[in-house]
């Protein structure tokens, strides 16, 4: 069935790509157009010359169309030095236009983006047989990033490019206070769960040299490939432009760990996965990556698909998939998207990643979307086990940590909004989402040799959510007002995520200086249930085990944006909310202090 399903999106994927976009014919229409062909009269009369008459020009041959492959280095497509965009120009993140003094010499472009985060918590002491134990956070969490982004368009005047993309956080230890300090010291530093492991990170995330052809472009270095899964990787990528309208593209090089962001954490020495025993043994460092593929674009539409393969050196098979995207306006008012990974071989073959929608526009005051995705594991064993603790040896217990499982988060969703009054001044949104995700069975690790390790069954969850929201973009004081909520709905026996939810929230804001700057503020209330809330006698196993509580959050609080000119630009929030938290056995319920957290962050962005 899997394999017959991936057969099936790899011919849709093919199917996808419009004929034109293929066609040997269209690459020499784009290179050049046909010379004139001359006239006859078929009439069969014969004018007689004018002896007076000065002799006609001879006609100017029609100019060859350049012709000019796609750009799929990640910049706008603009050319010259008009952008095709008028909205484009008053954009932060836009790409610079050449000029008379830059377009035979390097042109420079970049941003420069710092951003801080701060988290607190405060609260009571849990009460009466954990007594010491306070209900909130003791960890002040800090960060702040620094990341520089700098293209270098045609060096020198010449046929190279070069991007630098770096990213730099610090991490301020979290530390201990209060009385609880008194009751616990841990063995090591505790994380500050921010970034991969809570660390200082110097992250490199792309570094690259490119040398751009007639038809060929080479870039060599750690770069993504968007067209291919967004695939990270160090080495070298080829495109080739068989015609304006269709590139081939191959690349290989070595794979750095999925998920890391520091040079410190992009080649930690791999783990294979656990033997019966527990024991795991090393698996080298590296990881290879390779893959080729293709990309289209045309008047209305464009995409990319092709095969990919992640190649562990030791203990673990080659990870292959295949991987299409795309994106088709079938008219002016109906769109079409998708975006497809499927692995093919082993254990983990089948539907890894998929995205697939309608944007539906019926009527100038009407949109509404139909989309489908589903997201499932996709790292590879050897990189995972790096991180995973240990698992516990010669016990027969289940360890949720020490090996990977494929779960699969599955969701559909419909939504419509109209535009209503004057100048569509009222906007109605309503949607649904249905969710599942998988049942799922856990097997004990570190079991005897010679008996058969224990293992239990979750069942699988599934829920509906509805939302609802109403907005008035020019209200009173010309304010922007409006409110929504939703309502997270059990299906079956168990929830997704085992808990219902509700939420409510309303907001307004206003733009400033002509748009500017803008603010927002928001008071915003949510409840949370979890299945077995006021119903769980005995917590006998992970079944029953799932959580039994009750919570709702009070949130107050705004954001600022304001942009200070062309090239510097600021934005800021800060939000105050109040948690409160009953737990249950059986049906009795013990209400814990109640937690106020404090939140804010700032950031200042400059383009040069």
């Amino acid at each position: 069935m899997r394999r017959s399903l991936a057969l099936a999106l790899a011919v849709a994927a093919v199917a996808f790509v419009p004929r034109t976009a293929a066609a040997k014919g269209d690459e020499d229409a784009d290179e050049e157009e046909e010379e004139p062909t001359s006239e006859t009269d078929d009439s069969g009369d014969e004018e007689t010359p004018d002896p007076d008459a000065k002799p006609a020009k001879p006609a100017k041959p029609a100019k060859p169309v350049p012709f000019r492959k796609q750009d799929l280095s990640g910049h706008d497509l603009a050319d010259g030095k008009k952008s095709s965009n008028l909205f484009e120009k008053d954009r932060f993140f836009v790409d610079k236009l050449d000029t008379s003094k830059t377009e035979h010499k390097t042109l420079v472009q970049g941003s420069l983006t710092s951003t801080s985060f701060v988290y607190r918590e405060t609260g009571g002491t849990i009460a009466p047989n954990d007594a010491g134990v306070p209900s909130a956070s003791q960890f002040t969490r800090v960060f702040t990033d620094l990341r520089l982004q700098t293209d270098f368009r045609h060096l020198g005047g010449g046929k190279w490019d070069a991007r630098v993309d770096l990213r730099g956080r610090a991490v301020a230890n979290p530390g201990l206070s209060g009385t609880y300090a008194d009751n616990f010291t841990p063995g090591t530093d505790s994380s500050a769960q921010s970034g991969f492991l809570g660390e200082n990170e110097l992250e490199v995330r792309e570094l690259w040299l490119a040398r751009s052809g007639k038809r060929s472009d080479v870039f060599f270095g750690r770069q993504f490939v968007p067209d291919l899964a967004g695939v990270k990787f160090d080495g070298l990528r080829v495109d080739y432009a068989s015609s304006s309208k269709f590139t081939y593209l191959g690349f290989g090089g070595l794979y750095p760990i999925r998920g890391s962001r520091s040079i410190t954490t992009d080649y930690t020495p791999l783990l294979a996965a656990p033997d019966q025993t527990g024991a795991r043994a090393s698996a080298g460092r590296f990881t290879g990556a390779g893959g080729f593929g293709a990309a289209y674009r045309t008047p209305n539409s464009y995409g990319a698909f092709g095969g990919v393969a992640l190649v562990p050196f030791s203990s673990e098979a080659p990870r292959i998939f295949g991987t299409s995207t795309g994106y088709w306006r079938a008219g002016p008012k109906l769109d079409f998207y998708h975006f497809a990974v499927v692995d093919t071989v082993g254990d983990s073959a089948g539907i890894t990643n998929l995205s697939a929608g309608v944007n539906l526009k019926p009527d100038q005051r009407l949109r509404g979307t139909l989309s489908i995705n589903r997201v499932d594991t996709e790292t590879l064993n050897v990189q995972a086990q790096a991180f995973l603790s240990d698992p516990e040896k010669d016990i027969n217990i289940i360890q949720n940590e020490a090996f990977l499982i494929r779960v699969a988060q599955n969701q559909a969703r419909a939504s419509l909004s109209a535009g209503l009054g004057q100048l569509q001044r009222f906007e109605i949104t309503t949607a649904a989402t249905f969710r599942y995700r998988q049942g799922l069975t856990l097997t004990a690790q570190g079991a005897p040799v010679g008996t058969t390790p224990a293992s239990i069954t979750l069942p699988p969850g599934k829920s509906i959510e509805v939302f609802g929201g109403i907005t008035d973009r020019r209200s009173i004081a010309h304010l922007r007002i409006g409110v929504d909520g939703s309502r997270v709905i059990r299906v079956g026996d168990a929830t997704y995520q085992r808990t219902t939810a509700s939420a409510m929230r309303g907001f307004l804001g206003r733009e400033l200086k002509n748009g500017h700057g803008e603010w927002e503020a928001e008071v915003a209330y949510s409840t949370t249930k979890d299945d077995q809330a006021g119903s769980m006698t005995t917590c006998a196993d992970i079944l029953t085990c799932y959580g039994a509580a009750t919570s709702s959050v009070l949130s107050l609080g705004g954001s600022l944006f304001y942009r200070f000119n062309r090239d510097w630009l600021g934005m800021g929030g800060l939000f105050l909310n109040r948690q409160n938290i009953t737990s249950f056995i059986g049906t009795t319920g013990t209400a814990d202090p109640a937690v106020t957290g404090l939140s804010g962050f700032v950031r200042a962005a400059y383009r040069f």
